[in-house]
């Protein structure tokens, strides 16, 4: 849990050598350096300081009146203390930025999304990520002229290395096989273009290409005020719509210091974990599914059963629009609990039954059996949630950094040895019943009083004039809080007005695509499409 003694004796350390370039606000440092002295500050971040994950970057573009023209933002995440600190890179348009990916692998990305977004120049050569290669017109920039689309040019596949002498044995790689899953693959499931080097029976190499549903998402989130933003939030991961418009309204109400009821926070807890179950159950089903089980239908079955209960509470079987700064959008209904109570009598007396036959079966195990993923492999990648705890990483916000009232709960986070696919399927499928045991605890203890702060119980028209007359911070801000595939948050920059000068999403599907040949490598085949069901990786995060 967060630790306000560790978090004073960083605030020393970087307040001595930062000087008057570093401030603290809600929890977080906040420094800021130029480019020549970035690589110093991340060596002394990481090696010293021991923050070993880049969680994101972000960049903006800043007005003309600013000294600097852009930006950058590196926020840095210690699991070990569980302290978070902002990095501000200011920079001048044409600027050199030093690259950080020998220190942060998952920088790569990150930096090739930011030149692409804004035109940044890093002293690596940073190629279009989620535009097609060759772009030369980047439609999300404020300077953009309508030329010809490119066209989309093959994956080139790396030569193999031959042996120049027939007289000797021949090198291994001369046996390897290149194979490409497209976007209408059944293994890539429409989510990205795919190429996959066997040897010629395992896996040993990956290329991918993603941006197929890129929708500038970001930069559409920016023309809209605070409320439009709620609404659209819930459409980031359609399968646990509540994380995102949750994710949305705590990170608002955290800079706008917005007090929020406590039955209102049981019930957004109540519905986090709803979101977490019925996301498990469609994972454990994709699964089965591609593993040829056919238990698949019964946790589609399952997951029916969730869905009917966010249609009592909301009206939309995913759980869409429940919440609403200052709460949620209304109080649980008439019979509800007793609803839910059946619903987890049945699934608790169900689920083991099906599992217990799934883990019996050999062909079950043999698509789910697969070469470890370390645990230090997950971390460099920056992965986060049941992909990384079933490498054996013990980190979970509801634990590390308790929102809401998460602390007073009892329940445990399940953390698996090998990393595998069987581990990942364990991990979501133990997860299922701590959500159980969650949502039961806190219906048993449900607090009485209102289910949204009264000031802002108010139509659209009205609250928007609430938020024009409030101060709205003009510094950054990150609010994340843990979902059914990870870390999931917004990196927030305000300008004075309540329309965001910058919005950042932190998905985690992000971090676990760009690390997913780490995933793939050691499996068949036949594996690698329970692979990316276990992954659960979703394309909106990915591609924004």
């Amino acid at each position: 849990m967060f630790n306000w003694k560790e978090f004073e004796k960083t605030k020393q350390v970087l307040s001595h050598v930062g000087g008057r370039r570093y401030r603290d606000d809600w929890g977080q440092h906040h420094l800021t350096v130029r480019p020549t002295e970035l690589i110093d500050w991340i060596e002394l971040i990481k090696e010293d300081l021991n923050y070993l994950t880049l969680a994101e970057i972000a960049a903006v573009e800043n007005n003309i009146d600013k000294e600097y023209r852009f930006e950058l933002v590196y926020h840095f995440l210690n699991m070990g203390t569980h302290q978070r600190l902002n990095l501000h890179l200011l920079v001048n348009e044409g600027e050199i930025i030093p690259s950080v990916k020998n220190y942060y692998l998952q920088a790569d990305w990150m930096e090739r999304e930011q030149a692409e977004m804004l035109g940044l120049t890093f002293d690596r050569p940073t190629p279009a990520l989620l535009l097609p290669e060759g772009q030369k017109n980047f439609p999300l920039r404020k300077k953009s002229e309508v030329k010809t689309w490119p066209e989309e040019r093959p994956l080139e596949f790396p030569k193999l290395r031959m042996n120049p002498n027939k007289s000797e044995a021949p090198y291994p790689e001369e046996s390897y096989q290149w194979k490409q899953f497209d976007i209408f693959s059944p293994v890539s499931a429409g989510n990205f273009e795919w190429s996959v080097c066997f040897d010629p029976v395992k896996v040993v190499d990956t290329r991918l290409r993603v941006g197929f549903h890129h929708q500038g998402l970001e930069l559409f989130l920016q023309n809209k005020d605070i409320l439009q933003v709620l609404q659209l939030a819930d459409k980031i991961n359609i399968s646990a719509a509540p994380n995102y418009s949750i994710a949305w309204a705590k990170t608002i109400e955290e800079m706008f210091r917005i007090k929020i009821p406590e039955r209102a926070q049981a019930i957004r807890i109540v519905m986090l974990e709803l979101a977490r179950i019925a996301d498990h159950l469609t994972v454990l089903a994709e699964i089965c599914r591609n593993a040829g089980q056919s238990e698949f239908t019964l946790f589609i079955n399952a997951r029916e059963k969730i869905n009917e209960l966010f249609e009592k509470f909301c009206g939309h079987r995913q759980g869409l629009g429940i919440a609403r700064i200052g709460g949620v959008k209304e109080d649980l209904p008439h019979g509800w609990i007793v609803e839910y109570q059946a619903v987890a009598e049945i699934l608790s007396k169900n689920l083991p039954v099906i599992h217990k036959s799934l883990i019996g079966q050999n062909n079950f195990r043999s698509h789910t059996d697969g070469d470890p993923v370390n645990a230090q492999s997950v971390l460099q990648w920056g992965v986060t949630g049941p992909t990384m705890r079933a490498a054996g990483l013990n980190f979970d916000l509801r634990k590390s950094q308790p929102f809401y009232f998460y602390q007073d709960i009892d329940f445990d986070i399940p953390v698996g040895i090998h990393g595998a696919i069987y581990d990942r399927y364990l991990i979501r499928y133990e997860e299922i019943h701590q959500s159980f045991r969650i949502i039961t605890q806190v219906i048993d203890n449900l607090p009485l009083g209102d289910f949204i702060n009264g000031m802002y119980d108010k139509n659209y028209v009205e609250l928007l004039k609430l938020f024009e007359g409030a101060d709205a911070p003009t510094q950054w801000h990150y609010g994340a809080l843990e979902t059914s595939n990870g870390e999931a948050g917004f990196l927030l920059n305000f300008n004075g007005t309540p329309k965001p000068a910058r919005i950042k999403l932190k998905t985690p599907s992000f971090a676990v695509a760009q690390a997913l040949q780490v995933f793939a490598k050691g499996l068949r085949e036949d594996q690698l499409a329970t692979c990316l069901a276990s992954l659960n990786l979703s394309r909106w995060e990915m591609d924004r």
